[in-house]
């Protein structure tokens, strides 16, 4: 068994064969290699055991067994073998029998042509004669739908054009009376074995019977039969008289059998038969393959169905996903967005206060250097002034300057102009303190000691220079600045952090 394929398998021990028994083995193993016919048993293979003289020859199986079998089954049953399955028998070992005599298959049967055709030429060459069709070597595949004809033990092929067989080999009930005879044989010996095997089909017992050889022998040369039971047509009946004619040149061939209008006919309602249950086992096929079809849509429909769902659910948990992706990017949006304008709104205003600080700081330098520069120049129109001025009425003489006179054609420097050393120098000996703005802002009544200091009369207080009352008015004079508002957040400007600012930052 290859493949869940079963196999027959032959076993041929030539221990005690003599040289021409071997020969025919060989012979037979030839044959069953050159033959390949649906009605004929495949041969696939052979074995060789060269240390036991052992031959083992691989054939097809068939599992409907042998037509002897057959035959004995209905004989104990007492029936009659239908003549449908007698003509089966007959016309697929005719199909058989051509390809061994003709060596070529049959033709197909048409008839609707009614043209004159000629017997194939028998190649002496290739021409292979059973000589051994019995009950026994005709076997049935399964439902007794195929016949195949097999064991080729005693078949001969004809290597000779003019050598004929004259060997005595066979069954004796079913040989042919020039085989009986020893006389030269051709093909249509398989015909007379074939009518015998077609008779007791419809009889179930062999054409010819006899106690002795002798009888048997003589039996088969007259070739006396009896009529087939009336059961069966009169077309069946003429088939066997003419497979069973004693002068073999009288005898139809197989390929006269094939020929006959009546084989002819029941041949191409064989093959309706044969075509109709084809197609009964193609419906019944189509029929489970429709079944499982059916079964297997509907796993599919169960299947699709379970992965819409799923993908549906696979959808949904996509989209909320998405949903929530956006909420959380929108919100990651807002949030960056936000936390962006505050950052924004934090460097505006300390970009707003750092620019107020520079502006306040400028202009407090400002302030503090146009005060600086009009206390000059009023200390020097003072010592014009005491200068211009009459005698002292206690000393009689002119009160000396404490400063060498102005030049009026000296140009003022400003600070720009004054190296910081020089700047610096000045300030100390002028004594000139600058007062912080938060201060000089709540202190109206201050007075500018760095000022009395500047203006002093040098003792007694009658020095001749400007009166502290008149001076303190000059400098009680506020700034503008000092009258305005104070800002707040809504006016762009940060007072709060300005004095603070302005009171770590003062210059003293």
């Amino acid at each position: 068994m290859i493949d869940g394929e079963i196999f027959v398998r032959k076993e041929i021990e030539y221990t005690s064969m003599n040289t021409h028994e071997r020969m025919q083995t060989i012979s037979e193993l030839r044959i069953l290699r050159e033959l390949n016919h649906p009605n004929i048993v495949k041969y696939y293979s052979h074995e060789h055991f060269l240390d036991r003289k052992l031959i083992h020859i691989y054939m097809e199986y068939c599992e409907g067994g042998d037509l002897a079998h057959c035959i004995k089954r209905f004989k104990s049953c007492k029936e009659r073998v239908p003549e449908t399955f007698i003509w089966k028998v007959l016309i697929q070992i005719l199909l058989a029998l051509h390809k061994c005599h003709y060596g070529i298959d049959a033709p197909k049967d048409n008839l609707l042509d009614l043209g004159d055709h000629s017997e194939p030429t028998i190649n002496n060459e290739t021409v292979i004669i059973h000589r051994d069709i019995k009950p026994d070597n005709i076997f049935l595949t399964s439902s007794d739908k195929t016949i195949k004809l097999g064991d080729f033990g005693l078949a001969k092929m004809i290597t000779s054009q003019n050598d004929f067989a004259k060997t005595y080999v066979g069954t004796p009930y079913y040989m042919s009376p020039e085989v009986l005879m020893d006389n030269p044989y051709t093909p249509v010996c398989d015909i007379w074995s074939l009518g015998c095997v077609i008779y007791e089909l419809c009889t179930l017992q062999p054409p010819f019977q006899a106690k002795t050889h002798l009888q048997l022998q003589t039996k088969i040369k007259q070739g006396v039969l009896n009529p087939l039971p009336t059961c069966y047509s009169s077309q069946l009946q003429s088939v066997v008289d003419q497979c069973i004619v004693v002068d073999p040149n009288e005898r139809a061939s197989c390929f006269d059998l094939l020929q006959m209008l009546t084989v002819k006919f029941v041949r191409k309602e064989l093959e309706l038969q044969e075509l109709v249950i084809t197609l009964k086992e193609f419906q019944e096929q189509l029929t489970i393959k429709n079944g499982e079809l059916k079964k297997k849509e509907q796993y599919l429909g169960n299947l699709e169905r379970k992965l819409q769902l799923e993908q549906e659910t696979l959808d949904e948990k996509y989209e909320s996903m998405q949903r929530k992706l956006s909420l959380h990017k929108k919100q990651f949006e807002e949030d960056l967005l936000e936390e962006f304008e505050a950052r924004k709104k934090q460097m505006d205003l300390e970009l707003k206060e750092v620019r107020l600080g520079y502006q306040r700081e400028f202009k407090l330098v400002v302030e503090q250097e146009v005060q600086f520069r009009v206390k000059e120049y009023l200390a020097k129109q003072q010592q014009q002034q005491q200068q211009q001025q009459p005698y002292n009425g206690d000393t009689g003489l002119r009160t000396a300057s404490l400063n060498p006179p102005v030049s009026h054609n000296v140009k003022l420097k400003g600070p720009k102009d004054l190296t910081s050393e020089e700047f610096l120098s000045e300030k100390l000996q002028l004594g000139v303190r600058r007062t912080p703005l938060k201060a000089r802002n709540e202190d109206h009544e201050f007075t500018s000691h760095s000022s009395a200091k500047l203006l002093g009369t040098g003792g007694g207080g009658s020095g001749g220079g400007v009166s502290p009352t008149r001076y303190h008015q000059m400098t009680e004079k506020r700034r503008v600045t000092d009258e305005m508002e104070r800002m707040t957040l809504d006016k762009r400007c940060t007072p709060d952090f300005d004095e603070v600012y302005l009171r770590r930052n003062a210059r003293y």
